[in-house]
């Protein structure tokens, strides 16, 4: 696997996001995902994989667990983040997964949320027709809210 250091720091800002309750920002974030990327194909700069999003990837970023403060404006780069992620390990499929999921390739990925540094991990799923699928993304250090 050749190096890679992530040297784009995606940036995002909470602007109108802060406002919103969970409820609300959960409906913002299903409905943005659902038209900003199903169906698009991003490149990750570490692997060179292709990563496409499908509705799956939006039901689990936007309903499929909690909606952290920082979590709702990362919608809005989530492809950036998907291109400059880094590789961290694989995951092996969970019994309760459908048979086509293989496994999940882990990435950590650095962003600035109105100026400040977070590390975010994101999941990207193989499935058994050899393509890679945007899973879901999880903060990985604990804070308190903003």
């Amino acid at each position: 696997m050749k190096k890679y250091k992530q040297i784009i720091i995606p940036e995002a800002s909470m602007g109108e996001w802060e406002k919103l309750h969970k409820g609300e920002a959960s409906r913002k974030m299903f409905e943005y995902y659902r038209t900003q990327y199903v169906g698009k194909r991003i490149i990750n700069q570490h692997l060179g994989i292709v990563v496409e999003f499908n509705m799956k990837g939006a039901g689990k970023t936007a309903k499929g667990g909690p909606i952290y403060h920082e979590k709702k404006c990362l919608i809005e780069i989530l492809d950036k983040m998907v291109e400059h992620a880094e590789y961290n390990n694989w995951g092996d499929r969970k019994i309760t997964d459908p048979p086509h999921v293989i496994g999940y390739f882990n990435f950590k990925v650095k962003v600035k949320i109105d100026g400040k540094q977070e590390h975010v991990h994101l999941v990207v799923r193989l499935t058994n027709d050899g393509k890679f699928h945007y899973a879901y993304e999880v903060n990985v250090r604990k804070q308190k809210s903003r």
